[in-house]
């Protein structure tokens, strides 16, 4: 009774600290990673591995977020603490102004967390997980404007997930499951803060520079999964994704309006309306051709021609009488939908230790004209290695790391004041990390 109450005590300490740390890290970390537009290639370190072809796979907690049919295959309980942290290789902005910028923001960090428990003499598995979801993250430092000084150009848009979900075994071969989420993200931004340029003869060509600070939306979405085991070498899995509208407000709009006479203004009714988050459709197959090997390839669809055409944000309730009683301020984006291919290996080199490895390729979706440094989510290959090791009957770690290729776009968008050929680089490197405690 003493060594079962010592155990439990410590799963305790374990799930506390991952719930501690999950919640600190998926809320303030410094950007998110991403590789499929907005989102990241995949959930947890297996996944990620794999190349993020994991809807016919789907074994640890993060089937929650993946496929969440998945949860069958875990026997008893499973608790499973992620973090990873990516350094950008070359990610960068040039243009005719002369700016040659990399991202300030060098080290971003991020964790997951995950727990799930299958019923005893129950087909019926239950969990909950808080999830780092995806979003862009790019801050430039005294970038040169068209005005004649040096400003700063920044957006942080974080997206995080925290899921419910329950799978059930209809028959030895087949599983159904679904998670039910709570979405909440957050939105920083800062245009030229400093800058106020009034043209009298053509006012369309002044700037009024603004900073947007915590803004936040919170919302609903759903994910359904199925597993059907063809025979003990085949498998398939599909799953699909619901759209979530990720509607912003509660934050303040400052604008800097010195050069009519007024100052810096802030407004304290905003909104901003555009950003959301795509449904989704995947299918999967594993096949395991050798007892050691397994294979696995899936292709997903991602609706974000739906999902993000245009971004408005509207501001009012100034804190100075003489300032516009309204500003808002529309960016037309008109993304692409994405059809993603990923494939990845795993090899069980012993009964305890595992290698992985994989691939993805998802088309950039945002149009060269639309293009922006704010957003810049242009990723389309990446590749990814790994392995895991379990210590005890009770213990395991897994790890990877993940390279997304050197992707470089160049880009006219009238709308920004950058001038013609401007250019876009996304060149970066993630480490990846687990420790998982089952029981």
């Amino acid at each position: 009774m003493r060594a079962a109450a010592q155990m439990v005590k410590g799963v305790d300490r374990f799930w506390t600290a991952g719930v501690l740390l999950a919640i600190l890290v998926v809320l303030y970390a410094g950007s998110a990673l991403a590789g499929n537009g907005l989102d990241m290639i995949g959930y947890g370190v297996e996944s990620l591995t794999m190349g993020g072809a994991d809807l016919a796979v789907a074994r640890d907690t993060s089937a929650l977020n993946t496929n969440p049919a998945g949860m069958v295959q875990i026997t008893g309980k499973r608790v499973d603490i992620y973090s990873a942290t990516d350094y950008p290789l070359d990610v960068s902005h040039q243009d005719q102004l002369g700016n040659d910028k990399e991202v300030a923001n060098k080290h971003p960090v991020l964790a997951d967390l995950g727990y799930v428990q299958r019923l005893a003499s129950h087909p019926l598995a239950l969990g909950i997980g808080l999830f780092a979801q995806g979003g862009a993250g790019y801050v430039y430092r005294d970038l040169t404007t068209p005005f004649g000084n040096q400003d700063d150009f920044s957006s942080m848009f974080r997206i995080a997930k925290l899921n419910t979900g329950g799978a059930l075994e209809v028959s030895p071969s087949f599983s159904i499951g679904a998670t039910l989420s709570v979405l909440y993200a957050d939105l920083n931004q800062e245009i030229f803060p400093d800058t106020s340029f009034y043209n009298s003869s053509i006012p369309q060509q002044s700037c009024f520079g603004f900073e947007l600070q915590d803004m936040t939306a919170m919302n609903y979405g759903y994910k359904l999964g199925a597993m059907l085991r063809i025979n003990d070498r085949v498998t398939l899995g599909m799953a699909y994704t619901s759209k979530v509208n990720l509607d912003m407000e509660g934050g303040r709009y400052t604008s800097d309006l010195s050069a009519i006479g007024l100052g810096k203004v802030t407004y304290h009714d905003v909104t901003v309306k555009g950003l959301n988050l795509p449904q989704e459709l995947g299918l999967g197959v594993a096949v395991r051709p050798t007892e050691p090997l397994l294979a696995s390839v899936e292709v997903k669809w991602i609706d974000w021609s739906s999902a993000i055409k245009s971004s408005t944000l509207t501001a009012r309730d100034p804190d100075n009488p003489g300032a516009p009683p309204v500003q808002s301020l529309t960016s037309t984006m008109d993304w692409r939908n994405q059809v993603v291919l990923a494939a990845g290996v795993a090899y069980e080199l012993t009964e305890n230790a595992i290698l992985r490895a994989g691939y993805n390729y998802g088309r950039n979706p945002i149009p060269n004209k639309n293009l922006s440094p704010l957003l810049a989510a242009i990723s389309e290959q990446t590749v990814t290695a790994g392995g895991g090791y379990r210590f005890t009957a009770h213990w395991r770690t897994d790890g990877g790391v993940e390279y997304g290729l050197r992707n470089k776009v160049r880009y006219t968008n009238p709308n920004l004041p950058f001038g013609p050929d401007s250019a876009e680089t996304n060149e970066s490197i993630a480490l990846h990390l687990s420790a998982s405690y089952l029981f």
